[in-house]
Protein backbone atom coordinates (compact mmCIF):
# COMPACT_ATOMS: atom_id res chain seq x y z
CA UNK A 1 0.00 0.00 0.00
CA UNK A 2 2.58 1.91 0.53
CA UNK A 3 4.27 1.86 -2.58
CA UNK A 4 1.39 2.05 -4.36
CA UNK A 5 0.80 5.56 -2.08
CA UNK A 6 4.19 6.74 -3.69
CA UNK A 7 3.59 5.91 -7.22
CA UNK A 8 0.50 8.33 -7.27
CA UNK A 9 2.27 10.79 -5.30
CA UNK A 10 5.61 10.57 -7.90
CA UNK A 11 2.70 10.81 -11.02
CA UNK A 12 3.23 14.29 -12.38
CA UNK A 13 -0.67 14.35 -13.76
CA UNK A 14 -1.88 14.06 -10.34
CA UNK A 15 0.51 16.59 -9.01
CA UNK A 16 -0.82 18.59 -11.95
CA UNK A 17 -4.54 18.15 -11.04
CA UNK A 18 -3.85 19.02 -7.89
CA UNK A 19 -1.96 22.29 -8.58
CA UNK A 20 -4.65 23.16 -10.65
CA UNK A 21 -7.17 22.84 -8.45
CA UNK A 22 -5.40 25.24 -6.15
CA UNK A 23 -4.86 27.64 -8.11
CA UNK A 24 -8.66 27.49 -9.17
CA UNK A 25 -9.46 27.77 -5.62
CA UNK A 26 -7.21 30.82 -5.32
CA UNK A 27 -8.28 32.43 -8.21
CA UNK A 28 -11.43 32.11 -7.00
CA UNK A 29 -11.31 33.04 -3.44
CA UNK A 30 -9.66 36.68 -4.77
CA UNK A 31 -12.43 37.14 -6.88
CA UNK A 32 -14.67 36.81 -4.19
CA UNK A 33 -13.04 38.76 -1.42
CA UNK A 34 -11.94 41.57 -3.79
CA UNK A 35 -14.30 41.70 -6.51
CA UNK A 36 -17.82 39.99 -6.01
CA UNK A 37 -18.67 40.30 -2.49
CA UNK A 38 -16.95 44.50 -2.26
CA UNK A 39 -19.68 45.04 -5.44
CA UNK A 40 -22.41 42.81 -4.03
CA UNK A 41 -22.12 45.04 -0.85
CA UNK A 42 -20.83 48.31 -2.24
CA UNK A 43 -18.03 48.40 0.38
CA UNK A 44 -16.38 51.60 0.86
CA UNK A 45 -19.39 53.48 -1.21
CA UNK A 46 -21.64 56.16 0.70
CA UNK A 47 -23.96 58.81 0.76
CA UNK A 48 -24.72 62.02 2.40
CA UNK A 49 -27.78 62.48 4.08
CA UNK A 50 -29.45 65.36 3.32
CA UNK A 51 -31.33 67.88 5.48
CA UNK A 52 -35.00 67.24 4.84
CA UNK A 53 -36.62 69.19 8.12
CA UNK A 54 -39.02 71.75 7.08
CA UNK A 55 -40.11 70.47 3.67
CA UNK A 56 -42.97 68.31 2.67
CA UNK A 57 -42.77 64.42 2.75
CA UNK A 58 -43.48 64.60 -0.78
CA UNK A 59 -40.36 66.47 -0.63
CA UNK A 60 -38.27 64.26 1.40
CA UNK A 61 -39.00 61.61 -0.82
CA UNK A 62 -38.21 62.89 -4.05
CA UNK A 63 -34.96 64.09 -2.41
CA UNK A 64 -33.95 60.75 -0.92
CA UNK A 65 -34.49 58.90 -4.02
CA UNK A 66 -31.77 61.43 -6.14
CA UNK A 67 -29.32 59.80 -3.23
CA UNK A 68 -30.67 56.47 -3.97
CA UNK A 69 -32.02 56.34 -0.05
CA UNK A 70 -35.78 54.99 0.83
CA UNK A 71 -38.10 57.05 3.12
CA UNK A 72 -40.10 55.67 6.05
CA UNK A 73 -42.76 58.03 7.54
CA UNK A 74 -43.26 58.21 11.34
CA UNK A 75 -46.43 60.48 12.11
CA UNK A 76 -46.46 62.94 14.95
CA UNK A 77 -48.17 65.75 16.25
CA UNK A 78 -46.48 68.76 17.25
CA UNK A 79 -47.59 72.02 18.90
CA UNK A 80 -47.44 75.22 16.53
CA UNK A 81 -45.94 73.56 13.38
CA UNK A 82 -47.08 73.39 9.67
CA UNK A 83 -49.05 70.20 8.87
CA UNK A 84 -47.43 67.44 6.94
CA UNK A 85 -43.72 69.06 7.42
CA UNK A 86 -40.89 66.87 8.41
CA UNK A 87 -39.58 68.48 11.86
CA UNK A 88 -37.30 64.89 13.14
CA UNK A 89 -35.16 62.73 10.81
CA UNK A 90 -32.96 59.70 11.48
CA UNK A 91 -29.49 59.29 10.50
CA UNK A 92 -29.29 62.96 11.18
CA UNK A 93 -28.57 65.02 8.17
CA UNK A 94 -24.88 65.49 7.05
CA UNK A 95 -24.28 61.22 8.32
CA UNK A 96 -22.54 59.43 6.08
CA UNK A 97 -24.81 55.76 4.72
CA UNK A 98 -24.83 53.42 2.57
CA UNK A 99 -27.29 53.38 -0.74
CA UNK A 100 -30.59 52.36 -0.37
CA UNK A 101 -30.05 53.02 3.57
CA UNK A 102 -34.22 53.32 4.77
CA UNK A 103 -34.44 57.32 6.53
CA UNK A 104 -36.75 57.51 9.23
CA UNK A 105 -38.71 61.02 8.88
CA UNK A 106 -41.41 62.12 11.60
CA UNK A 107 -44.06 64.05 9.89
CA UNK A 108 -46.33 66.50 11.67
CA UNK A 109 -50.22 64.84 11.38
CA UNK A 110 -51.94 68.04 12.38
CA UNK A 111 -52.81 71.11 11.49
CA UNK A 112 -51.90 72.99 14.64
CA UNK A 113 -50.57 76.74 13.17
CA UNK A 114 -53.14 78.00 15.43
CA UNK A 115 -52.30 79.80 18.65
CA UNK A 116 -54.61 81.69 21.40
CA UNK A 117 -53.85 84.95 22.12
CA UNK A 118 -52.69 85.55 26.08
CA UNK A 119 -54.56 88.02 28.11
CA UNK A 120 -52.10 90.40 28.31
CA UNK A 121 -54.10 93.51 29.25
CA UNK A 122 -52.85 95.30 32.62
CA UNK A 123 -49.28 93.89 31.94
CA UNK A 124 -46.65 96.58 31.74
CA UNK A 125 -45.37 97.08 27.70
CA UNK A 126 -42.39 94.91 28.19
CA UNK A 127 -43.77 92.15 29.03
CA UNK A 128 -46.70 92.14 27.24
CA UNK A 129 -44.53 91.78 24.15
CA UNK A 130 -42.56 89.28 25.52
CA UNK A 131 -45.51 87.29 26.09
CA UNK A 132 -47.04 87.74 22.85
CA UNK A 133 -43.70 86.35 21.15
CA UNK A 134 -43.11 83.78 23.96
CA UNK A 135 -46.60 82.40 22.33
CA UNK A 136 -45.55 82.59 18.95
CA UNK A 137 -47.42 85.87 17.76
CA UNK A 138 -45.87 89.42 16.72
CA UNK A 139 -46.06 92.31 18.57
CA UNK A 140 -48.10 94.96 16.08
CA UNK A 141 -49.21 98.88 16.53
CA UNK A 142 -48.50 100.20 19.96
CA UNK A 143 -49.74 103.25 20.63
CA UNK A 144 -51.43 105.15 23.46
CA UNK A 145 -54.65 104.63 24.56
CA UNK A 146 -57.23 107.45 23.24
CA UNK A 147 -59.25 106.64 26.99
CA UNK A 148 -56.74 107.87 30.21
CA UNK A 149 -55.91 104.97 32.82
CA UNK A 150 -55.19 104.87 36.30
CA UNK A 151 -51.84 102.68 36.16
CA UNK A 152 -49.37 104.15 33.52
CA UNK A 153 -47.29 102.74 30.91
CA UNK A 154 -49.80 99.55 30.86
CA UNK A 155 -52.05 97.77 28.28
CA UNK A 156 -55.48 98.88 28.44
CA UNK A 157 -56.61 97.35 25.18
CA UNK A 158 -55.18 94.19 22.50
CA UNK A 159 -56.77 93.37 18.85
CA UNK A 160 -56.77 90.91 18.54
CA UNK A 161 -58.88 90.11 22.01
CA UNK A 162 -57.84 87.18 24.68
CA UNK A 163 -58.90 83.32 23.72
CA UNK A 164 -58.96 84.61 20.10
CA UNK A 165 -57.31 81.77 18.48
CA UNK A 166 -55.16 82.66 15.47
CA UNK A 167 -52.80 81.64 13.12
CA UNK A 168 -49.06 81.80 14.29
CA UNK A 169 -47.10 84.94 13.92
CA UNK A 170 -50.09 87.04 13.50
CA UNK A 171 -49.41 90.77 14.70
CA UNK A 172 -51.28 91.61 17.79
CA UNK A 173 -51.86 95.33 18.32
CA UNK A 174 -51.38 96.75 21.83
CA UNK A 175 -52.72 99.99 23.54
CA UNK A 176 -51.42 101.17 26.77
CA UNK A 177 -51.94 103.72 29.46
CA UNK A 178 -50.53 107.10 29.74
CA UNK A 179 -52.06 108.12 33.33
CA UNK A 180 -55.03 109.55 34.70
CA UNK A 181 -56.14 111.98 32.44
CA UNK A 182 -56.53 116.60 34.11
CA UNK A 183 -60.59 116.71 33.51
CA UNK A 184 -62.77 116.17 35.94
CA UNK A 185 -66.22 113.66 35.41
CA UNK A 186 -69.12 112.69 37.40
CA UNK A 187 -69.08 108.99 38.16
CA UNK A 188 -72.70 107.34 37.00
CA UNK A 189 -74.63 105.32 38.51
CA UNK A 190 -74.55 101.69 36.38
CA UNK A 191 -76.03 99.48 39.92
CA UNK A 192 -78.50 97.29 37.77
CA UNK A 193 -77.19 96.75 34.76
CA UNK A 194 -75.08 94.23 33.60
CA UNK A 195 -71.49 94.15 33.78
CA UNK A 196 -71.30 94.80 29.47
CA UNK A 197 -73.48 97.85 29.81
CA UNK A 198 -71.80 99.13 33.09
CA UNK A 199 -68.64 98.88 31.33
CA UNK A 200 -69.75 100.29 28.49
CA UNK A 201 -71.00 103.17 30.60
CA UNK A 202 -68.13 104.20 32.05
CA UNK A 203 -66.53 103.81 28.88
CA UNK A 204 -68.53 106.87 27.58
CA UNK A 205 -67.77 109.03 30.52
CA UNK A 206 -63.63 107.93 29.88
CA UNK A 207 -63.95 105.68 33.03
CA UNK A 208 -62.27 102.35 33.50
CA UNK A 209 -63.83 99.44 35.24
CA UNK A 210 -62.94 95.94 37.16
CA UNK A 211 -65.56 93.94 37.81
CA UNK A 212 -65.67 92.03 40.87
CA UNK A 213 -67.07 88.80 42.73
CA UNK A 214 -68.01 87.67 39.05
CA UNK A 215 -68.18 83.58 38.48
CA UNK A 216 -68.08 83.28 34.74
CA UNK A 217 -71.83 81.13 33.85
CA UNK A 218 -72.30 80.64 29.91
CA UNK A 219 -74.76 82.83 28.40
CA UNK A 220 -75.66 84.89 31.74
CA UNK A 221 -74.33 88.50 32.23
CA UNK A 222 -74.42 89.43 35.78
CA UNK A 223 -76.26 92.18 37.55
CA UNK A 224 -74.15 95.22 38.80
CA UNK A 225 -75.83 95.86 42.80
CA UNK A 226 -72.86 98.35 44.13
CA UNK A 227 -70.18 100.30 43.11
CA UNK A 228 -67.09 102.13 44.28
CA UNK A 229 -66.73 104.97 44.36
CA UNK A 230 -70.99 105.64 44.66
CA UNK A 231 -72.90 107.65 41.76
CA UNK A 232 -71.60 110.92 41.75
CA UNK A 233 -68.35 111.01 43.12
CA UNK A 234 -65.80 114.01 41.34
CA UNK A 235 -62.69 111.80 39.81
CA UNK A 236 -60.11 112.26 37.00
CA UNK A 237 -60.75 110.78 33.63
CA UNK A 238 -59.28 106.78 33.90
CA UNK A 239 -60.11 106.48 37.52
CA UNK A 240 -60.81 102.89 37.90
CA UNK A 241 -64.74 102.10 39.84
CA UNK A 242 -65.17 98.81 41.19
CA UNK A 243 -67.85 96.84 39.90
CA UNK A 244 -69.85 94.72 42.51
CA UNK A 245 -71.77 91.96 41.17
CA UNK A 246 -75.54 91.56 42.36
CA UNK A 247 -76.03 88.39 44.94
CA UNK A 248 -77.73 85.85 42.88
CA UNK A 249 -77.61 87.44 39.90
CA UNK A 250 -75.34 84.46 37.52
Amino acid sequence: MLRRLHIHIRNPYLLAGAAGLLLVGAVLYLLLSFWLMPAYTQHGVTVTVPDLRGGTAEEASTSLERYQLSAEFIQLRKPNLPKGVVIEQSPTPESRVKPGRRIYLTVNSGDTTTVVVPNIEAFPIREAQNQLMTNGLLVGLVQADSIPSAHANTITRQEPGPGTRVAAKTPVDLWFSTGLGDRIVTVPDVTGLTSEDATARLLEDRLRSVVLDHVAADGVEPLIGRQSPPPGTQVREGFEVRLHVMEGSE
